[in-house]
C-alpha cells in the first residue's frame, strides 16, 4: 500500500513541476508582452504629446495669422480712405491749377486791354483830333493823370500775373520734380494685397522708403513683366497704387507677392 502512495506522490510531484514549468514560461512570455505594451504606450504618449505641441504651434499660427488678417484688412480699409482723401486733394489741386491759370488768362486779357487803351489815350494826348482846337494844359493834365493811373493798374496787373506764373510754374515743378528728388533708383518691394473691383494694390513700400505720389512702378513675377502701377498714396511703411490696366497683358493679372520696381526715366 506504501508503494503505490509513493508511486503516486511522485508521479503528482513531476505533474506539478512540469505544469509550473509550463507556467513560468507563460508568465515569462506574458511579462515580455507587458514590457512590449508598456514601452508601446510610451511611445504612444510621446507621439500624443508631440502632436498636441504641434497642434498648439498651429493654433498659435492661425491665430497670428487671423491677427494679421485684420491687421492687413484694418490697414487696408485705412488705404481706401488714405486713398479718397489723396483723390480729392489731387482735384483740389487740380481745380486749383486751372482757377490760377483762368486767372492769368484773365490778367493777360486785362493787361492787352489796358496796354490798348493806354496806347489810345498817348495816341489822343499827342495828336488831337482833325479840326479841333489845341487841347488846354487842364486837359492834358487829366490826360496824363489818367495814363499814369492806367499805368500803375497796368503795372499791378503785370505783378500779379508774374506771382501767379510763379505759382503755376511751383506747383508743377514739384509735381514733376518731386518724385526724382526723392525716389531711389531701382527700389524695390512686394504687393501685399489686391482689390481687383476696384484695381488698385497695397505695397510693402512707403513713405520712409520714399515713396511719392504719382510714381509709377513696374511689376514683376520671377522676371515676366506684368504691367505697371502709379502710386495714390503714401503712410509712413506701405502705399496704395492703382493698376494700370492698360499696361497689363492680355491674359495676365497682378496678385499678392509680385515684385514691385521703381525705374526713373533717364533724361
Amino acid at each position: 500500500m506504501t508503494k503505490p502512495l509513493l508511486i503516486a506522490c511522485i508521479l503528482l510531484s513531476l505533474g506539478a513541476a512540469v505544469l509550473g514549468f509550463l507556467n513560468r514560461g507563460t508568465l515569462l512570455a506574458a511579462r515580455g508582452e507587458l514590457e512590449g505594451t508598456k514601452s508601446q504606450i510610451a511611445t504612444n504618449n510621446q507621439l500624443l504629446d508631440s502632436t498636441k505641441s504641434e497642434l498648439d504651434q498651429k493654433k498659435e499660427e492661425v491665430t497670428k495669422l487671423g491677427s494679421e488678417k485684420d491687421t492687413l484688412n484694418s490697414q487696408l480699409g485705412e488705404a481706401r480712405t488714405d486713398l479718397g482723401k489723396a483723390k480729392e486733394q489731387l482735384t483740389a489741386a487740380q481745380e486749383q491749377v486751372t482757377t490760377i491759370q483762368t486767372e492769368i488768362d484773365q490778367l493777360k486779357a486785362d493787361s492787352e486791354a489796358k496796354d490798348t487803351r493806354i496806347a489810345e489815350l498817348e495816341q489822343q494826348a499827342t495828336t488831337p483830333p482833325e479840326g479841333s482846337a489845341e487841347p488846354s494844359d487842364v486837359d492834358n493834365a487829366e490826360v496824363q493823370a489818367r495814363l499814369t493811373e492806367l499805368e500803375t493798374v497796368n503795372q499791378q496787373l503785370q505783378d500779379q500775373n508774374t506771382g501767379l506764373s510763379t505759382q503755376v510754374a511751383e506747383l508743377r515743378r514739384k509735381d514733376d520734380g518731386r518724385q526724382k528728388l526723392q525716389m531711389r533708383q531701382g527700389l524695390t518691394g512686394t504687393i501685399l494685397a489686391v482689390n481687383q473691383a476696384w484695381n488698385f494694390v497695397v505695397l510693402s513700400l512707403g513713405d520712409r522708403q520714399g515713396v511719392v505720389p504719382n510714381a509709377e512702378m513696374l511689376v514683376q513675377r520671377d522676371g515676366q513683366y506684368l504691367g505697371k502701377i502709379r502710386v495714390t498714396s503714401v503712410e509712413p511703411s506701405t502705399s496704395i497704387a492703382d493698376i494700370l490696366v492698360r499696361t497689363v497683358p492680355r491674359g495676365l493679372s497682378v496678385m499678392p507677392g509680385d515684385r514691385v520696381i521703381y525705374q526713373a526715366l533717364r533724361d
